[in-house]
């Protein structure tokens, strides 16, 4: 067959161009160091590198959670430990207060200080990090704990539930005695006096028949109506001392709200400890009080626990239990649902695809104080049930008793700061468990990312010294092709005639 320019022109250049493709593609393997730079590559592959990708991307971001949770774990770490060391000199001043030899003046002089480290552990307690409250739970805008007056009760009869307030700020403690014997918001008036320096000087007051308030000057205290009080002309009787406390402003844990849905006109509450929402399920009428069939469910209404019943109008639940108000044996309709939703303080961070830690603390359960909870009209002083390890009360009540010269009650104070130091150093432990915990997930966080690396090297990765090779090849294939073909295209049959 007859081989015409135009053949040898066109088979030319595309050899030309097949030789220049692939040394433009090795060109640019060698560029990135990667066999695939296109889905075109290789479809499967680039499928597979993508998804190692995407792998290595959550990694990277649980690793950044660590280093943020470690950060604020860290601070918490080392603000309780400088707690920890306040009360220790806070202990030593107490010590050698307790000493009968030690006089009232030398007392105010060690007040004086112990005041100073109360101001310190307020600061301490108010820790932020990154502008962020450590110790108000989710509160974090703005500080957990402020500076208010508690009361010490010096009464066996009386608790510090019988005063429900205390208003006004004090340099000094106030040393309150009753004067009088009766009952407060009874039908007749109540003396009292009360002290700013510790005894030495005395004002008078009284307390108006039906009134459950006292007026101290700048200060004021509100005692539950009923209690009773003694009281003679020389102070004899009961006795409140106010001095420094600090009331908590932050989130905590310790309530819940319930949620209802349907036609039922049926109330509920819910009392315990709850790991998350609690949904509930009437399976069929009932009157309240009755029997009750019911379902519940952990997971939003995905799954349900059928075939539970209640003789009554608690209902049992994982966590505590649902407690139906009596309407007057008004119908509970089938289907009504019920959702314990629990207070919620904790500050999660996701440190992998299954697990989380908690980087902050709820403050009162840390430092005590006085609290207002959920549904109270006043606040109440945390650690109710074991007081000794409220940090603030127990310093708090030692300045009072520094201030009034009460060596007894300095004495008594010594062990209570042991107990409250203890529960700070438990706190502390908490923290470095949680610590420790980022320490191991960051391990194997490290372990996972390295692994997923290889694996995405493996895919994607170019084999360098085959890549060299195939680059010489493709470079000497494309210079053969343009020589020869400049050398065929130059030839003519006018070159023989």
């Amino acid at each position: 067959m007859r081989i015409s320019q135009n053949m040898i022109y066109s088979g030319a250049m595309r050899h030309m161009n097949a030789a220049l493709g692939k040394l433009t593609e090795a060109s640019e393997q060698n560029a990135s160091q990667l066999r695939i730079n296109r889905p075109s590559d290789d479809p499967v592959g680039y499928a597979q590198a993508r998804k190692l990708d995407s792998i290595i991307s959550n990694l990277s971001q649980y690793s950044d959670n660590v280093d943020t949770a470690r950060s604020w774990l860290q601070q918490a770490d080392s603000t309780l430990l400088e707690a920890s060391t306040v009360m220790t000199s806070i202990k030593e001043l107490a010590t050698q207060a307790s000493t009968g030899t030690v006089t009232a003046e030398n007392r105010q002089e060690i007040a004086t200080q112990v005041r100073q480290l109360y101001q310190e552990l307020l600061s301490l307690s108010n820790t932020s990090v990154s502008g962020n409250s450590l110790f108000a739970g989710q509160k974090t805008s703005s500080d957990a704990f402020k500076s208010v007056l508690g009361a010490t009760v010096q009464d066996d009869n009386l608790t510090s539930a019988d005063v429900l307030s205390v208003t006004g700020q004090s340099d000094t403690s106030l040393l309150v005695q009753f004067t009088q014997s009766g009952t407060v918001g009874g039908s007749a008036d109540l003396g009292f006096r009360y002290s700013s320096d510790g005894g030495s000087t005395w004002a008078t007051g009284t307390l108006a028949a039906g009134s459950d308030t006292l007026s101290l000057g700048g200060c004021a205290v509100t005692m539950r109506s009923g209690a009773a009080v003694t009281g003679d002309a020389d102070g004899g009787g009961t006795a409140l001392i106010l001095r420094p406390s600090a009331l908590y402003l932050g989130d905590d844990q310790d309530g819940c709200a319930v949620r209802s849905y349907g036609g039922s006109p049926v109330t509920a509450t819910a009392q315990g400890s709850f790991p998350g929402n609690v949904a509930v399920r009437i399976d069929a009428t009932a009157s309240i009080p009755g029997a009750v069939s019911y379902s519940y469910s952990l997971d939003g209404g995905r799954n349900w626990a059928t075939g539970n019943t209640a003789s009554g109008a608690r209902l049992p639940v994982p966590g505590g239990y649902l407690e139906l108000a009596s309407n007057g044996g008004t119908a509970l309709s089938a289907g009504s649902q019920f959702t314990i939703v629990p207070d919620t303080a904790d500050i999660n961070v996701q440190i992998s695809p299954t697990a989380q830690v908690a980087i902050n603390s709820v403050g009162k359960d840390v430092f005590g104080g006085l609290y207002r909870a959920v549904g109270a009209s006043n606040a109440g002083v945390a650690f109710s049930s074991q007081p000794d390890q409220n940090v603030f009360e127990t310093v708090g009540e030692l300045i009072g008793y520094l201030e009034t010269n009460n060596a007894d009650g300095i004495g008594d104070s010594l062990d209570k700061l042991s107990t409250a130091q203890a529960h700070l150093e438990t706190c502390a432990a908490d923290v470095g468990a949680r610590e420790n915990r980022l320490d191991f997930a960051d391990n194997t966080l490290s372990v996972l990312k390295d692994n997923t690396t290889s694996q995405l090297s493996s895919v994607e990765d170019a084999d360098l010294s085959q890549l060299l090779l195939d680059l010489s090849k493709y470079q000497y294939a494309y210079e053969s092709v343009l020589s020869s073909s400049s050398k065929i295209m130059g030839m003519s049959l006018l070159d023989y005639m």
